[in-house]
């Protein structure tokens, strides 16, 4: 493959962010019936089950689109990867680990949005297996934020060792991704508790990680489609002085046997 062709399929890749960006509030947030405000932890089996019957359409269409959008999400960090690669050198260790962070955040989301579907699917079963299901998909991804956090990390490691004279991140965006990863600490609790700032549609565990998350997502999508152009233009530029380059050999090549020629 051609270099300007694989700067196509990366720049595609590069767009996938904000692709996912805007599916991921729309399918899995607002037509799933996760924003504004999650199923509450707080509600008791009949409560969790009428909330599914009043809205079992719409999650179903929710998550299941969901569940096709949240694999832009895979080109995205396999670009992230090979960008990080690029700055590593050869044993790209970090940004291997970027690339698991990335999978395993897919699969966790993915896992997720099955269980809530599921629930959707029959919302005319037992109000306790409704409220089991529901309870499934919100640990699942809450419990499990360490993958994404490792990937935010390991991307703001090699951003901060990145000797670049343009660098792939400012400073500013790789100490933001560490804030970020962090953020989703507090999640941790929502495995002990069902009301609060802490439970699974609180502040500290749902709203300010998930916002940072995806305030990261944006910005480092932003400064992803950056590099690309900018390496697109390189190669523009090139092929623009190769003619030129040519002509200038070929001149230089003919000229000493035309010089003997009269000689």
């Amino acid at each position: 493959m051609d270099e300007k062709l694989s700067l196509r399929y990366q720049l595609l890749s590069a767009w996938c962010g904000p692709a996912f960006l805007l599916t991921f509030i729309l399918f899995w947030g607002l037509v799933g019936t996760n924003l504004p405000a999650p199923v509450s932890p707080a509600l008791n089996p009949h409560d969790v089950a009428v909330r599914y019957l009043g809205s079992w359409t719409q999650m179903r269409v929710g998550f299941g689109i969901s569940l096709i959008t949240v694999v832009l999400y895979l080109p995205w960090t396999a670009l992230l990867t090979v960008q990080m690669a690029r700055i590593e050198g050869r044993f790209p260790v970090l940004s291997l680990l970027q690339l698991l962070g990335g999978g395993l955040t897919v699969l966790v989301v993915s896992l997720s949005a099955v269980f809530w579907a599921v629930a959707a699917f029959r919302p005319e079963r037992n109000p306790s297996e409704m409220q089991l299901l529901n309870d499934l998909g919100w640990l699942c991804i809450d419990l499990q934020y360490a993958c994404t956090t490792l990937q935010m990390y390991a991307a703001a490691a090699v951003g901060l060792a990145d000797k670049r004279p343009t660098r792939l991140f400012p400073r500013w965006v790789c100490w933001l991704t560490i804030f970020c990863g962090t953020s989703f600490f507090p999640a941790t609790l929502t495995g002990v508790t069902t009301t609060g700032a802490f439970a699974w549609d609180g502040v500290g565990s749902y709203y300010f990680p998930y916002f940072c998350w995806l305030c990261w997502y944006g910005v480092a999508s932003l400064y992803m489609i950056l590099e690309v152009r900018r390496r697109m233009a390189g190669v523009q530029t090139q092929d623009s002085t190769a003619p030129y380059s040519a002509t200038q050999t070929a001149w230089h090549t003919k000229k000493p046997m035309d010089d003997r020629r009269t000689a």
